[in-house]
């Protein structure tokens, strides 16, 4: 990030937490950095990429120069580096970045990243979070015109943001860290008008670095089918955070859940087969498993079925369409529903938004709070206590 600290124009917004040790040399190995949710102004925060293809989509605020810039490194220094860059004419669902240019005022920083809470994101196996949609601000408040005065200088700045969105972190950044500062790569602080390439450390870091499309774990991946040897719901896998915010509801309470779903059911799946796939098929395209839910108990809301007690659940499988082989046999369910746009299919309302029969006994996802008072009840008092409450 790039700031202004006192009478010194830096780049340090992110800095390394204190107590961090530097590696062979001065710069960090990659790595997510702060939660983004801080009370800071401008709010920021550095996640690391989804995986090694990444998406900047160009904000009709961003000025001539710096798109020239930021067209440049992508491609002289990110994908030279073995990155896939790809600049997209509009902002779709796997969008990495969204690049910005404006006067945001003499707040402290000429340029930062950050991870908006609605943005599409999770925890990957190295435990740093991936972001999709990040945000890349350039203040182009006068008070940081060292940064943007001319081609080298918008060079340089484009170039560490960008290496933020990435999860790379600075080098040296006395007096935050005992490392030193070096004169070739983008990724220094402190650095106006600074190196415009990556070192081959830094290139080395981004090729080590095992990016992986790690989302949250699916709602059918955290519910056991087998009783576990300790009962207790925490034993079950948490989900991390929301994977689109078109699919976050937020019901206070069980009985806002029951009420608001569309319906609420107790009933089985019966087959999964591949069902509906939106998207370019030569690009990203999102596949669904098409599941037949059959259905023995209305417990709260409507519902229309076209084929008797049947209804079409669709599940979405983001690790690709060869990921409906993972997807299990569920037994008996309580399942709290939201009706599509296409009136035949339903989703669930969230994707730990059922609780599962597991020998007689309910079972639900330890990150399903709403859901908590259920687990462990006979599972027929959990359809009842269902019951009670959607009325």
């Amino acid at each position: 990030m790039l700031v202004h600290l006192g009478l010194t124009l830096a780049l340090s917004l992110i800095a390394p937490f204190a107590g961090d040790v530097a590696g062979d040399h001065g710069g960090r190995p990659i790595g997510s950095l702060f939660a983004c949710d801080r009370p800071v102004t401008p709010p920021r925060c550095t996640s690391v990429a989804d995986d090694r293809r990444h998406f900047v989509f160009f904000d009709e605020t961003l000025t001539d120069g710096l798109t020239a810039s930021l067209r440049d490194t992508m491609v002289e220094d990110y994908a030279a580096a073995g990155l896939v860059m790809t600049e997209q004419e509009s902002l779709t669902g796997v969008t990495d970045v969204i690049a910005f240019s404006q006067d945001y005022g003499d707040n402290g920083a000429a340029g930062w990243v950050y991870c908006p809470r609605d943005a599409p994101q999770g925890i990957n196996t190295s435990g740093d979070r991936w972001c999709r949609q990040q945000e890349l601000h350039l203040n182009l408040n006068a008070r940081y015109a060292v940064f943007f005065a001319d081609d080298p200088s918008r060079d340089h700045v484009t170039c560490h943001e960008l290496g933020h969105t990435v999860g790379l972190r600075h080098w040296g950044n006395p007096p935050q860290s005992s490392g030193p500062e070096v004169a070739d790569t983008c990724m220094n602080a402190n650095t106006p008008d600074g190196p415009t390439v990556l070192h081959q450390l830094d290139i080395d870091h981004m090729n080590a670095y095992a990016y992986r499309h790690a989302r949250p774990a699916p709602w059918y991946r955290q519910l056991l089918v087998q009783a576990p040897a300790d009962p207790a719901p925490n034993r079950l896998r948490p989900w991390t955070g929301d994977l689109q915010a078109t699919e976050v509801e937020a019901p206070a309470s069980l009985r806002e859940l029951a009420r608001s779903s569309d319906a609420v059911v107790r009933g089985e799946i019966t087959s999964i087969v591949p069902g509906r796939v939106f998207g370019d098929p030569d690009g990203h395209p999102l596949h669904y498993a098409s599941a037949t839910l059959r259905v023995d108990d209305l417990l709260a809301g409507s519902f229309a079925p076209t084929n008797g007690s049947l209804l079409t659940l669709e599940i979405p499988l983001f690790d690709g369409p060869a990921s409906i082989a993972t997807l299990p046999a569920w037994g008996e369910s309580i399942f709290f529903l939201r009706n599509k746009v296409d009136p035949e299919f339903y989703r669930l309302l969230s994707f730990h938004g059922l609780a599962v029969n597991n020998g007689g006994v309910a079972l639900t996802a330890s990150d399903a709070p709403l859901l908590a008072g259920l687990s462990g009840m006979l599972f027929d008092e959990a359809v009842e206590t269902v019951r009670d409450l959607g009325r």
